[in-house]
């Protein structure tokens, strides 16, 4: 609210405060007038009332008295006491007074007035009856309730003039707080006036001074208005480059400022069916790791030097990414054709030198081919991984290479394993482990990862663990497995081995993850890890690390496919651990193949000598079992004794 705003309203204020007193004075004035009239009208009715009583009572009693004395006739229809109008006149009364004492004396009056009245007719009737005693009574009695008639009516004179001096104090007192009020609201009004008329005179200074400034501000907006809009084109021309360098970045490889990736995927998209050839540098990575990557650099630039140069203009060329380039032809030209021109320009770049200081450098390249409408560049990088698979240079692709299904595939079997992971349906299976030595020993579980799909369907690990690795959801599904595994050990008291792989071990979060599980777990001597793909083992001190620290929380620790490669055995001395268990590709065969049966015998007594505990998987048959018994493996397990089966299925016992 502004002064302006403020100072109307005191303005308006005032007045209503000279207007309100004046109203609320005159009201006062005019409630007393009424007050005082109610009250003297109240006052004339009582003296009315009391004076008629009091005249009639004695008037009637003096003429009935006359009447008796004279012995002369006497008839109460005529000569009786009017009690009827005085009877009402006290109702009447009784009905205007708001008094509680004045109500109750004029009630015991009205009953007065009525008992005078059967007095009376008691008298005159022993009067007539001749009766003396009766006649003497009843004069007392008519005597005695007209002096009590007096007596009230004294009374009530005595009650009113109270009543009406209580009336005129509470006036008076009205009077007085009324004029107090109208006095305070003329005074306060007067206050507010000159405060409003000064603050009225604050408000014009104010808005010169305002005006003033008004002025000068309106000078320094049009100044800064003209800066503004200079400064808006420089804004717009700088974002305008901006935007144009973001898109060239957008589509432009840093590297050699060629059309990227990105460029080429709208370029396919909007050409529809074309004909692309994937050219990528043979071994490149080990030829940036051994003489850096600042050569490396420069031998890409060499590269995209020499394919600008070499490129016909039918075909356009794009750097992909690293070490990958792309030449795009429409279907034009004929697939025949363009083969043969990429097949002489990769002959031409395969034979290309470039020299860097004083040495002199051969790049060599694979290239693979594509023509179709859909799936273009997928097609393209499938055939070039076929070149370089094969050694052979140059692939064109071929329906017969199935590989668009397995893109398919993977594609399918990805969103499948992202769904079951966040709908928490990677579930455990467990597969019984039987003692060989002992039928009284527990029987023993290994937990295997299995993918619930939507219908019910239950995946393998084969079928979605390298895609979780591609996507480096591995660690979610190990993190899984464990909780589960743990929850159900601590549910079942049951002894269950629990799947690691190198990955989970060189994974400093799983690590920290198992240790602090140990470190809260009450059944750590039920666990036992097994480290799976020995043979890529390259770092055995960090292995060695984690195999004795989780032993030293009492769980146990399993090498996994042992027998499978050379290398476990020049490394099994070195690591503590408690079981290893059999390849099966030696346990598959054991009951026919004297080289398996041979091979076990090895690995038992090797770990009897190590007081390891050994166990035999993939044991499908009786005669497989019978064998590895007969050999002394300790424990078996495979499908012959159990298949793996989720808890809730029932089929496995875990007692």
């Amino acid at each position: 609210m502004n002064l302006r705003t403020s100072s109307y309203i005191l303005i308006l204020f005032s007045i209503f405060l000279f207007i309100v007193p004046l109203y609320i004075g005159n009201n006062a004035i005019s409630n007393s007038t009424k007050v005082m009239e109610n009250i003297q009208e109240e006052l004339l009715d009582m003296v009315e009332l009391t004076y008629a009583i009091e005249h009639n009572v004695y008037k009637h009693r003096n003429a009935l008295l006359e009447k008796i004395i004279k012995n002369e006739s006497i008839d109460l229809e005529i000569e009786g006491f009017d009690l009827e109008d005085n009877i009402e006149l006290v109702n009447i009364t009784i009905e205007r007074t708001n008094n509680s004492d004045l109500k109750r004396l004029l009630e015991r009056l009205r009953k007065r007035i009525i008992a005078f009245r059967l007095v009376e007719e008691s008298m005159v009737e022993a009067w007539v009856q001749q009766d003396k005693e009766d006649f003497d009574d009843a004069l007392i009695g008519y005597s005695n309730v007209a002096r009590k008639v007096t007596s009230d009516v004294v009374e009530l004179q005595d009650l009113s003039g109270i009543y009406l001096n209580s009336a005129i104090s509470e006036v008076q007192k009205a009077s007085v707080e009324t004029k107090d009020n109208v006095r305070y609201s003329i005074f306060s009004g007067i206050a507010l006036l000159l405060f409003a008329f000064f603050s009225m005179q604050r408000l014009n200074q104010k808005y010169k001074v305002q005006t003033e400034r008004a002025v000068d501000a309106e000078e320094k907006q049009r100044k800064l208005q003209k800066r503004l809009e200079n400064y808006s084109q420089d804004l717009e021309r700088d974002v305008s480059k901006k935007t144009e360098e973001l898109d060239h970045r957008y589509y432009h490889h840093p590297l050699t400022q060629l059309p990227n990736r990105n460029r080429l995927i709208e370029d396919i998209r909007a050409m529809g069916s074309v004909h692309i050839a994937l050219f990528n540098l043979d071994k490149f990575q080990e030829f940036n790791d051994y003489f850096g990557e600042e050569l490396g650099n420069i031998a890409i630039k060499e590269m995209a030097k020499f394919l600008i140069e070499s490129t016909p203009e039918s075909c356009a060329l794009y750097h992909v990414n690293g070490d990958e380039f792309a030449l795009v032809s429409n279907t034009d030209r004929l697939k025949e054709e363009f083969i043969e021109g990429i097949r002489e320009l990769q002959k031409r770049l395969n034979s290309e030198q470039f020299t860097y200081g004083e040495e002199v450098y051969i790049l060599m390249a694979s290239v693979g081919i594509a023509s179709s409408s859909i799936n273009q560049l997928a097609c393209a990088d499938i055939a070039l991984k076929e070149a370089k698979k094969h050694h052979s240079g140059l692939s064109v692709y071929k329906s017969s290479m199935k590989m668009e299904k397995v893109y398919e595939d993977n594609l399918l079997c990805s969103k499948k394993l992202i769904h079951a992971i966040h709908s928490d349906n990677i579930v455990p299976y467990y597969q019984a482990i039987v003692s060989l030595k002992n039928s009284s020993m527990p029987i023993r579980y290994e937990g295997l990862a299995r993918m619930i799909e939507d219908d019910g369907t239950v995946a393998l690990p084969y079928q979605f663990i390298n895609i979780a690795k591609r996507l480096r959801l591995y660690p979610e599904v190990t993190r899984t497995m464990f909780y589960k595994i743990l929850q159900t050990i601590a549910n079942e008291k049951v002894a269950i081995s629990i799947n690691l792989s190198v990955e989970d071990m060189h994974n400093k979060e799983i690590v920290n993850m198992i240790i602090n599980a140990l470190n809260s777990f009450e059944y750590n001597s039920l666990i036992t890890f097994e480290i799976l793909e020995t043979e890529a083992l390259n770092n055995y001190g960090e292995v060695q690390l984690f195999i004795d620290t989780v032993r030293t929380y009492g769980a146990k620790v399993a090498i996994d496919d042992f027998g499978s490669g050379y290398s476990n055995f020049a490394h099994i001395l070195n690591m503590n651990v408690d079981y290893i268990k059999i390849d099966a590709s030696l346990i598959s065969n054991i009951d026919t193949d004297k080289n398996s049966r041979l091979m076990v015998e090895t690995i038992v007594k090797l770990a009897q000598q190590l007081d390891i505990e050994t166990v035999a998987e993939f044991v499908s048959t009786e005669e497989i079992y019978n064998t590895v018994k007969e050999l002394g493996v300790d424990w078996a397990q495979g499908f012959w004794l159990g298949e793996p089966a989720s808890l809730v299925e029932k089929k496995v016992s875990i007692a």
